[in-house]
């Protein structure tokens, strides 16, 4: 991702979307989750320490696939090589089928270097991507020391677009040093990935 604005650095709980204590999420059922690894061809997405976020995106996607695929889930990625895929293209590939999940995914980037975490966004008003992005959250980070920046709403065309329930993750800074450091380690991006699939697995289980 590009530059977040300002006023996204401001994390209220309630504006941030983090769940009360006790509170109950429905869940949903699906068979085939659409991965979407961000950026590809002519756009490298986010840059930092000789780290490119379209390259790690897809191989983020492909561990998150064989992961997914062992559990018996259905795949499709929105690309699998360095192409440029529209914005509408990524988000038509979930129309295809029913009870199906689009996961988006990222590294992000910031001006000021110290900034660092994980986060999770949904589409504004929708309840169902709101709790995707409450159980991916909170496995992110349960196994890996890093800054929980929380889960909130945002207006994302991908995700708008899309006609299924559906979530962006940003899986790290790449501008800062100590993050970019794991990034670009094999051995994070397939936690992360686990953490990720932990996560909805979880929230499918919840609507059964």
């Amino acid at each position: 991702m590009r530059w977040p604005s300002p006023s996204l650095l401001l994390f209220p709980l309630l504006a941030s979307g983090w769940l009360a204590a006790g509170s109950v999420v429905a869940g949903e059922i699906f068979h085939k989750v659409v991965i979407d690894p961000g950026h590809g061809g002519k756009d490298p997405g986010s840059i930092g320490f000789d780290l490119v976020e379209k390259e790690l995106t897809l191989d983020l996607a492909k561990r998150i696939e064989k992961l997914l695929v062992g559990k018996g889930i259905g795949v499709e990625l929105t690309r699998r090589a360095d192409v440029y895929v529209e914005l509408a293209d990524r988000a038509a590939v979930s129309a295809d089928s029913p009870f199906t999940i689009l996961l988006s995914l990222h590294f992000n980037a910031h001006a000021d270097r110290s900034i660092s975490g994980t986060e999770t966004l949904y589409w504004p008003g929708s309840e169902s991507g709101r709790e995707l992005a409450s159980y991916i959250q909170s496995e992110l980070g349960r196994r890996l020391v890093t800054r929980n920046r929380g889960f909130r709403p945002e207006r994302l065309k991908v995700l708008e677009l899309a006609p299924v329930t559906g979530v962006l993750v940003e899986c790290g800074f790449l501008t800062n040093r100590w993050e970019s450091q794991r990034c670009g380690a094999d051995w994070f991006r397939q936690i992360v990935a686990e953490e990720i699939v932990q996560g909805l697995l979880r929230y499918r289980d919840a609507g059964e």
